[in-house]
């Protein structure tokens, strides 16, 4: 269950050397690629909020229409990794410029489309929006797993390989979010943030295509092939639970986004710099969890076994305590929401694990590895989109906020359980961390409605008079929270 070890130094030095520079590079520009996606995603989020106003009608289409772009652009990507004949770097930039091209052109088409949508349903609208953002975030979505599918046959460890590029993409997506709401929006407006972007990809491409063309490659020597995947070290998950539990985990981890932006949303009086604060605590968060999970799955995979069961429960405890503690720190006044983005981020470093574990857990690391990767990735996205259509448009016309988050931490404890039940730990291990799930769960059915109590009205008046006071009526719908005193 060991990760195979890098190719000695004193066998290949030349390629030794070449490969930690390469791999620095390929850091670099990819983490400068994540800055325009995620400028890109919030631009055609505030387009969506002329349509639809700042809703979850407007956030969920536009993240699932990202992530459905993501997931099946991963597919590509896995494919075209496995074609050797293809550079690398030309490909990633390519895929930059034609990203760049449609984003300079993306605020006009949108616009127009605005127009076109008055008067449409609500799915045709949807269905209009979706296929606006699907070809430039399949353009996106190729670039993981062809990177990871390049890295793992020089680092022998898909976890390490995939938690590494995830979290410098992601770590660039999340301080991408921090300064669109902080400088590039107030200051220079979305025509000005648009302009960035195409800068930023543009800068991607020519950084990618001179080290393809002026890279030092003297003294190269080609790495030995991987060994069949039947040779391959032995795995503590099967590929198909692994896909299950990548899907689960995508559905667990949207669900609680969107949760969190509606809670955050409320409190700051459905500001549309919300949007953008709490997905940049969400992916910096995500970035954070991977960088340690892929850093665990090179060093000491078997205790990244014992320890992502536990790891998943705590972030599922923080959930739980979302509520209670943004309803008792309102004397904070508009501090609360800081302490409300510092569990988002705690509650995404934690979740953030299970991604690059389960790689890790269920793909070899082979020629194959890359396009097994993109299949996970993709039933991950899939599960995301999942998450975001049944909590956006269903859970949340259906049940007020405490009812959803009992919901959503019923169903992330779930995961953690079929984890437990799905890895090789002890049955001393096994019990402990399900007791403790058990426990968690019966300690929030019982206690979250009573500390939740108050929260719409507590959220509201931060701390003045008025708060003691329940509202005389309060609907929640998919469309918002509308509170009557």
């Amino acid at each position: 269950m060991t990760a195979l070890s890098p190719i000695p130094k004193s066998i290949f030095p030349n390629r030794y050397w070449y490969t930690a520079r390469h791999t620095r590079l390929l850091c670099v520009l990819f983490f400068f690629s994540g800055f325009p996606a995620l400028i890109y995603q919030l631009l055609w989020q505030r387009a969506l909020f002329r349509i639809f106003g700042v809703n979850m009608e407007s956030v969920t289409i536009v993240v699932t229409a990202f992530l459905l772009g993501l997931g099946f652009g991963s597919v590509v990507g896995g494919w075209l990794c496995r074609r050797r004949e293809i550079p690398l770097l030309p490909l990633l930039a390519a895929i930059e410029l034609l990203t760049g091209a449609f984003g300079m052109v993306s605020l006009s088409i949108f616009d127009h489309f605005g127009s076109l949508a008055l008067g449409m349903p609500l799915a045709l609208t949807a269905a209009a929006a979706l296929g606006l953002v699907l070809a430039p975030t399949l353009l996106m979505g190729a670039t993981l797993p062809l990177l990871v599918g390049h890295l793992v046959l020089e680092s022998r460890s898909v976890g390490g390989s995939l938690g590494l590029l995830y979290y410098v993409n992601t770590l660039g997506a999340g301080a991408a979010c921090l300064i669109a709401a902080v400088l590039l929006f107030p200051f220079l407006g979305m025509q000005g943030a648009v302009y960035v972007a195409v800068a930023l990809n543009g800068t991607v491409a020519a950084g990618a295509l001179a080290a393809h063309f002026y890279g030092s490659t003297a003294g190269l020597v080609d790495l030995p092939d991987a060994p069949p995947s039947d040779a391959a070290a032995e795995r503590p998950l099967k590929f198909v639970p692994a896909l299950g539990l990548a899907c689960f985990g995508g559905f667990v981890s949207l669900s609680y986004e969107l949760f969190f932006f509606r809670i955050i949303s409320y409190a700051t009086g459905s500001s549309a710099s919300a949007f953008a604060a709490t997905l940049g605590a969400f992916l910096i968060g995500l970035a954070g969890g991977s960088r340690v999970a892929g850093r665990l799955c090179e060093t000491a995979p078997k205790k990244a076994v014992s320890r992502l069961p536990r790891d998943l429960i705590v972030a599922n405890l923080v959930g739980l305590l979302f509520l209670p503690v943004l309803s008792h720190l309102v004397w904070l006044g508009t501090g609360v929401q800081g302490v409300a983005l510092l569990m988002v981020y705690l509650f995404a470093r934690g979740w953030a694990k299970l991604l690059p574990c389960i790689a890790h857990f269920g793909v070899a690391a082979d020629d194959r590895a890359g396009m097994r990767t993109a299949l996970i990735y993709l039933a991950n996205i899939i599960g995301a989109a999942c998450g975001a259509l049944i909590t956006g448009f269903l859970l949340m016309d259906r049940l007020n906020h405490v009812g959803i988050a009992l919901f959503l931490l019923a169903i992330g404890l779930a995961c953690a359980l079929v984890l437990i039940v799905a890895l090789p730990l002890s049955r001393s291990g096994k019990r402990v961390r399900a007791g403790g799930a058990l426990a968690i769960a019966g300690l929030a059915a019982l206690s979250l409605p009573t500390l939740a109590a108050n929260l719409l009205e507590n959220l509201l008046w931060k701390g003045k008079s008025g708060a003691e006071t329940p509202f005389a009526s309060i609907v929640e719908n998919r469309s918002g929270i509308i509170t009557v005193d």
